[in-house]
Parts: structure tokens; C-alpha cells; sequence
């Protein structure tokens, strides 16, 4: 065993009924783990030209070396395959403790290929593993698959990751579960496993994780744990989660109202009973494995249900589909869980549906009778049913949003809001620049990492704090002023790489790279604390540089070019209608000079958005320059 990783990869071939392992050593080098590691998978065992939901399209689910140890915050995944939303590299994260299982287990990551004849689960007992018949869970939401079969193995403490109803039926945003609300959603991970006839994953483990300076380890993860614990932001999430935040959120156009119809909505902004919600229902606050922040909300609410969530649907299934009746965004959001469905994705469906409604686009005649009004109940959970059970109009929807307005006619087209395939995430891009210019560039049509975009965010803090902050770090504090195209490129370029040390190590983004530490030296220390390894903190970020070009080479081998880059053309058109950003929108040209601030210090071509060959020889990438290059 190696300190920090496990030392094996296991291969499940699940049409030949087939399971094999391989090292994990000879990749560490140039990719670590987790994340990194997935990435340089996927390019090696993807064929060009293979379907998502092809038997061809690998599965990958990745730790990383620090998963599973003392390291406060270690119980990430990543996982990765072709997305059958935008037809590039899929990239998912979730947390709970399914992970550190694994590694417990005696495995870093798996790679899943082929698609078995029938409904079937892994079944990983230290190192024995075997593909059990499924068919009696086929049917089951996430929650009863995850209780059955602890049942049927005889062991409540077996943490299990699977695929509910959507999964099964193959909706595009349908996403993987484990725990009651621990997802890793967005870009349909959930129907590439089910389209695999893979319902479930069940691991237990009686092993550890063999660390190189133990002792020194604990001491500086008891520190970490504290400084965590003392953390104001923390606090607030342990002791509100969200909730709180939200109406400054919209009161400060962060959050879009509707399908990005409006900022500022006056009756969320007056009227959120998301506290007085809190209050009644909250049981408790929850944090995923060997984590004290406790990000996570534990509800139970009669006739509903009990589960966790996070921030996504405080504003999923608020604003952005006129709702303000907080039992609703819960019913709502606990039929996702259980379903299997990404939350962002149906709550944007839904936006979509009640603005076409709403500019009789389409009448109820369209969508089996349910009137589409904004804030309607009935609205949001029958369609949540639909889309799961892939029934009626869930159907159309089911397979994406463009899909579905393209049954309703050329207006409706003209309303969808997409990047690279996939709805934007639910932040407010035209007043935001440097968030818009991230989730342009960006993978899955979101602004993550946040550390850039959140310093356009003036939260608790003045202005003024947050620009000589971003003097300090960027050199510019204009890359703090929300509105100002000027010194956004190199805090999305940094960002992004703090993103990638995160995941490749297998550590909580959250963490490590936005609330309490903001750099990359304590997240080197604690991989060299457990690796014994001593490499430098340029190192680190070198091996997050190459992750983040190979993650662009393999989407250029798909297909993408600088004209991807971009954002829904009502980000260019309408301007903001109220609020402190009146009269905001994205200016088209001064966007495009962005990008090419990006692509620069990037080393990608200005024209096509490519990585030039020099870069990624640079990056010990030749071998992808030589394949890749030739046909772009």
C-alpha cells in the first residue's frame, strides 16, 4: 500500500461479467488522484465518436490520496464519463462518506465499462467484489435502494451510491445519490449508470488509509478542524445553513427570479419564511465524513419527509420558479432526491415551462393539462413526476430543455438558456461579470470555483474590503467591481486551479479553496503530512494547470471551439429591469475581449480557444498535442 493512495484501480467490465485491477502508482506523478486522475482515465479509455449512453462510454468514480484520513473535510468523489447533456467530459462531485468507504475497501477508483444484460449492483467487501443480480431494486427511489440493501447484506453501516427511477429511465439530468441529499449532479451521471443496467454501489471496508507522518498528520487536522469551527461562515451554515442569506441574495441581483426573467423580487426580498421554515423543521445540522462545518440542513417535515440539502435549491425551488411556500421547495426537493434527478436542471425545466405559460408561448393544452403558472404548486411537483416517470410532457423534458422547446415551436427555441448544454447555473451573469466570464469558459455551464466570483459579492463585508483584497491577491481591484470587465481573467485562471487542487486531493472545495483557506499552502502541507512526499506548492498547482488542459483537450476532441465559450443571448440583449444593477447587461465585445484575456494567460489560441502545442508540451501533454492537434 502506498501512503495516501490505495495502489489499485479496479476495472468492471459489466457486459463480460468481468473484474480486474490496476496500479494507481504510475499516474500520481502527473495527476495525483481524484479528480486529476479521472480525467486522464476517461481521455485514455473514451473513443471519439462513442454515444453517452453507449455500453463504450466508460464510468469512473475517483478518489483522491487524502479521501478517507484525518484531513478535516476528506470525504470527496469525483466522478466522470461523457455527458449525454452537452456530449463532453462529464465532471461530478459529491461528498457524505461513500468514499472514504472505498479506500477503506482497498480501491482509488473504478472504472466501469460495458453494460450488463440485466439490472445488476457492485457489491465491494474489502477486496472481494462482485456483480449481484439487481432486479429486485429496480423500480426503488435512492432512499429505498440504499435501506434495502443494507437489509439484504446484513450491515447498517454500508454506504451505498445509486440511481433512482430517472436514472433508470435515462432522464439526461438524471444524478447519483448516497445518503438522503449527497449528490453528484448536473451533468447526468445518473443516466450513464443507468443506461449501464447499474443500479447501485455498495461498499464496506475494515482497512484505513497508510499515512507517512501520522502524528504530525492529527496535530495539524486538529488545528484545521478549529480554525473551521471558528470560521463565520461556517457558523452561520452550521447554525442557518442558507437560509438567512437568501433575500440579500436577491436584493443584491445575485440570484435570478424565474427563468432569468428578473433580479430583485420584491416578495422574496419581504416575505421568505426560509428562517421561520429552519426553525420548525430543522432537526439538526449534518457535515459529510470527517468534517466539523456542517453545511448541510437535516429536515423533517410531516406528510413530506426527512432529508439534507445544501444551498442549490434554496434558490431552485424559491425564486426561480416564483415560489415562496417553503414546504413546496422541500416536497420538491426531497422527490428530486429520492427520484434521482439534478435539482438545477428541473427547476430550470420548470422556469422554462412557466415563462413560455406566462408569454402564452403555450397553454396548458401543451403540457397534459397542468397549468404552468408561475409559483404554482401544482406546477413544479407534477412536473418533478413527469420528468422522473418520463410520462406526458416529462418526457420531451427528460431529454433536455432544447429538446422540448423544440416540440413547442421556433419562439420557445428562442428562450432556452444553455451553456455548453447544460442550464446556467442560478447566478445573475450581467451584472456579474467575472462570474459570467467563468461559467462561459468554464465546463458545465456554472461559475464554479467561486473564490473569483465571489469577490465581486460584497456579502457581510464593504466594498472597499473586497477590492483592496483583490489589489492584494490579482493586482487590480477592479477585478472585485462587479460591473468592471477589467481584471477578471487571472482570478478565474487561479480559481480554477485552486478547484482542481481540491478535487485531485479528494478535499472539500468549500474548505480549502473559498471559506477558511484561500491559497494552496495548506492543502500541499497536508498532502505532504500523508504522501510523505515534499513538493512545493507550485508543483501542486502545475499538476492543476495540466488537469484543467487536458479536461479542454479532451472537450476539443468532441468538438469545442471559443464560439462554446459563451452565454444564453438574453445575457447580451436584456438589460437588468430593477435593483442596484438597473440597466445591466453583458456587452458582447468587451465579453469577447475577456475571453481573450483568458485564453492568453492560459496559453490557449485567441482564435480557436485551443490549447497551443507549446502549452501542453509544456505540461508533459505531447502525447495528447500529437492526437489531438492533428484533427482540430
Amino acid at each position: 500500500m502506498m501512503n495516501g493512495w490505495t495502489g489499485k484501480i479496479l476495472n468492471v467490465d459489466l457486459s463480460e461479467g468481468k473484474i480486474t485491477t490496476e496500479p494507481t502508482e504510475p499516474y500520481v506523478g502527473n495527476y495525483i488522484g481524484g479528480r486529476g486522475l479521472g480525467v486522464r482515465l476517461i481521455y485514455d479509455h473514451y473513443a471519439p465518436g462513442t454515444d453517452a449512453f453507449d455500453p463504450g462510454n466508460p464510468l469512473i468514480f475517483n478518489t483522491g490520496p487524502l479521501t478517507g484520513t484525518a484531513v478535516p473535510g476528506s470525504g470527496r468523489v469525483d466522478v466522470t464519463a461523457l455527458s449525454p447533456m452537452s456530449k463532453l467530459r462529464a465532471k461530478s462531485n459529491f461528498g457524505g462518506y461513500w468514499g472514504p468507504e472505498l479506500k477503506y475497501a482497498g480501491y482509488d477508483h473504478i472504472i466501469f465499462q460495458g453494460k450488463s444484460e440485466k439490472p445488476c449492483y457492485l457489491w465491494i467487501k474489502d477486496g472481494r467484489v462482485e456483480i449481484r443480480d439487481a432486479e429486485n431494486l429496480w423500480g426503488m427511489d435512492t432512499f429505498e435502494t440504499q435501506k434495502a440493501l443494507q437489509q439484504e447484506l446484513g450491515d447498517p453501516e454500508i454506504k451505498v451510491v445509486c440511481i433512482g427511477p430517472a436514472g433508470e429511465r435515462l432522464v439526461q439530468f438524471a444524478c447519483l445519490i448516497t445518503e438522503t441529499g449527497d449528490a453528484a449532479g448536473r451533468t447526468g451521471m445518473g443516466a450513464v449508470m443507468g443506461s449501464k443496467n447499474l443500479k447501485a454501489i455498495a461498499v464496506r471496508g475494515s482497512g484505513g488509509v497508510q499515512v507517512a507522518r501520522p502524528e504530525e498528520l492529527l496535530e495539524v487536522s486538529i488545528k484545521v478542524n478549529q480554525e473551521i469551527r471558528e470560521n463565520p461562515a461556517y457558523q452561520e451554515l452550521a447554525n442557518w445553513g442558507v437560509s438567512r442569506s437568501i433575500p440579500m441574495m436577491y436584493e443584491h441581483s445575485f440570484f435570478p427570479v424565474g427563468y432569468f426573467e428578473d433580479v430583485c423580487w420584491e416578495d422574496i426580498i419581504k416575505n421568505y419564511q426560509g428562517i421561520e421554515f429552519m426553525e420548525k423543521y430543522q432537526l439538526k445540522s449534518l457535515g459529510c465524513f470527517n468534517c466539523p462545518g456542517r453545511c448541510m440542513s437535516f429536515f423533517s417535515v410531516p406528510e413530506i419527509g426527512k432529508g439534507v440539502t445544501s444551498c442549490e435549491p434554496f434558490s431552485g425551488f424559491t425564486g426561480a420558479v416564483w415560489n415562496l411556500d417553503m414546504d413546496v421547495f422541500w416536497e420538491a426537493t426531497v422527490l428530486c432526491n429520492r427520484m434521482g434527478i439534478d435539482g438545477t436542471e428541473t427547476s430550470a425545466c420548470i422556469g422554462l415551462l412557466m415563462e413560455l405559460y406566462h408569454d402564452k408561448i403555450i397553454t396548458a393544452e401543451d403540457t397534459d393539462d397542468v397549468a404552468m403558472e408561475r409559483g404554482s404548486k401544482e406546477a413544479i411537483l407534477t412536473t418533478i413526476r413527469k420528468i422522473a416517470d418520463r410520462e406526458g410532457y416529462g418526457d420531451l423534458l427528460a431529454q433536455g430543455q432544447m429538446a422540448a422547446a423544440e416540440k413547442f415551436g421556433p419562439e420557445a427555441v428562442e428562450k432556452v438558456d444553455q451553456i455548453k448544454g447544460l442550464a446556467p447555473h442560478a447566478y445573475e451573469y450581467r451584472a456579474y461579470k467575472g462570474t459570467g466570464l467563468m461559467a462561459a469558459v468554464g465546463h458545465r455551464g456554472d461559475p464554479l470555483p467561486l473564490r473569483g466570483s465571489l469577490l465581486e459579492f460584497d456579502w457581510n463585508m464593504s466594498a472597499e474590503w473586497f477590492q483592496q483584497v483583490a489589489k492584494e491577491k490579482y493586482g487590480s481591484e477592479e477585478s472585485a467591481i462587479p460591473t468592471s470587465y477589467e481584471g477578471k481573467a487571472l482570478p478565474a485562471f487561479i480559481s480554477e486551479h485552486m478547484e482542481r487542487v481540491a478535487d485531485n486531493l479528494g478535499i472539500c472545495k468549500w474548505i480549502y479553496t473559498l471559506f477558511v483557506y484561500e491559497d494552496a499552502e495548506m492543502p500541499t502541507h497536508l498532502f505532504n503530512l500523508v504522501t510523505g512526499k515534499d513538493w512545493e506548492i507550485d508543483k501542486l498547482l502545475k499538476v492543476s494547470e495540466r488537469v484543467r488542459n487536458l479536461e479542454r483537450m479532451f472537450d476539443v476532441r468532441q468538438g469545442l471551439r471559443r464560439a462554446d465559450d459563451t452565454l444564453p443571448k438574453k445575457f447580451f440583449e436584456q438589460p437588468l429591469s430593477k435593483g442596484k444593477f438597473k440597466g445591466e447587461v453583458m456587452d458582447k465585445e468587451k465579453f469577447e475581449q475577456m475571453k481573450d484575456e483568458y485564453y492568453e494567460i492560459r496559453g490557449w489560441d485567441k482564435e480557436t480557444g485551443i490549447p497551443t502545442r507549446e502549452k501542453l508540451e509544456e505540461l508533459d501533454l505531447g502525447d495528447v498535442a500529437d492526437e489531438v492537434l492533428g484533427r482540430a
